[in-house]
């Protein structure tokens, strides 16, 4: 879940699908905090189409990529292309034991209707893959909860809020691996 929060590991973990490893900076964002969570807006230059299409996109346009999450496992991202379009990711983490988790991931959008859709899922999987790898090397595997264990940047709002959350719910060691 955090990494499919985070917004700085675009340029260097997805290189090769749709991160500019020219283009790493983070610009601020703004994270609220929900009933269930949160909800954050993030906009960037940064692309969210696959290297093959990258030019398609207006020069200049701004992406928002809107993440509305609902802890502790549930995250929906909408991401707004040129003009009306919207892709919605759902992602729903389902632990199956302390170190292995099932996700679901639906994906819907609004343009290109008239296109195949095979595409768009072999591009969604190959970002996830890119996360997979990153995830899965890891070590220590738990995500630390204690924030002052760790040096954070403004980039890492998302990470902090995510955290935070999951400790007042009361995740702690005594419920992880």
């Amino acid at each position: 879940m955090e990494g499919f929060l985070d917004v700085a590991h675009f340029s260097w973990v997805h290189a090769d699908s749709f991160g500019d490893p020219d283009n790493p900076v983070v610009p601020q964002y703004a994270v609220t905090p929900t009933d269930r969570g949160f909800q954050a807006d993030y906009i960037s230059t940064v692309s969210n189409l696959p290297k093959g299409f990258q030019h398609l996109a207006p020069a200049g346009f701004e992406w928002l990529r809107a993440f509305t999450v609902f802890l502790p496992f549930t995250a929906i991202l909408r991401v707004h292309f040129p003009g009306e379009g919207r892709l919605c990711i759902l992602n729903a983490a389902s632990p199956v034991s302390a170190r292995k988790t099932r996700l679901f991931s639906p994906l819907c959008r609004n343009f290109d209707q008239d296109q195949p859709l095979e595409p768009v899922y072999e591009f969604n999987y190959q970002v996830f893959s890119e996360d997979q790898e990153v995830v899965e090397a890891q070590y220590p595997e738990d995500l630390p909860l204690d924030l002052s264990i760790e040096s954070h940047i403004q980039a890492d709002q998302s990470s902090i809020m995510y955290r935070k959350g999951l400790a007042k719910l009361g995740l702690s060691k005594i419920y992880t691996a």
